[in-house]
């Protein structure tokens, strides 16, 4: 089980590397309940996969790299489509069962939900950082070569996570909150 500032910390990376794009239409309520409905399957497929050797090929494939998106639903669904047509298939079957059109559609619904998880964990764990930020987002640039390097960039950070928290809509977070203890326990395991 992971400490507490260390998933935080892993929410803030999540967030700093998300796309505008990814927020395009509104995440339903429906959507967020068959993204949810389908976790238990797709964690025993995941078992499988990685029972079967592909463990690191999918971890190498969903980790986030620097300057890149985060979206580690889509990754592994194109890499699964381009390199192990069987495994996307079994999660076609999946996903289509609980009423995605395809492993695409779902792997958007799932980086949203993960998102708007990783925004409202900030806002109740942290909202130090989140004040820190608004607080140091006009200040002086010279003061910041002031701060230690360290330290300089915690605040750096710290700014980023405030605008990248503004990019979550309101009503995506709204979607996820009722879930949030099921999300917990997804992913402390």
């Amino acid at each position: 089980m992971q400490s507490k500032p260390m998933r935080v910390l892993l929410v803030l990376l999540i967030m700093l590397m998300t796309p505008l794009s990814l927020f395009a239409a509104v995440l339903e309520k429906q959507q967020v309940d068959a993204y949810l409905d389908t976790l238990d399957e797709v964690k025993q497929l995941g078992e499988r996969m990685k029972s079967s050797g592909l463990g690191a090929f999918l971890e190498r494939e969903i980790m986030p790299r620097a300057g890149e998106a985060f979206d580690p639903h889509q990754r592994a669904v194109m890499a699964l489509k381009r390199e192990h047509a069987d495994q996307h298939q079994a999660l076609m079957r999946i996903v289509q069962r609980r009423g995605f059109i395809s492993p695409e559609s779902w792997a958007l619904v799932g980086d949203r939900v993960v998102l708007a998880y990783g925004a409202i964990k900030v806002e109740s764990e942290s909202p130090a950082i989140l004040q820190l930020a608004r607080q140091m987002q006009g200040a002086d640039p010279q003061f910041m070569q002031l701060l230690p390097p360290e330290q300089r960039l915690q605040v750096e950070q710290a700014m980023l996570i405030a605008k990248v928290l503004s990019r979550v809509p309101e009503a995506d977070k709204q979607q996820v909150r009722p879930h949030i203890a099921r999300l917990d326990r997804v992913f402390s395991q």
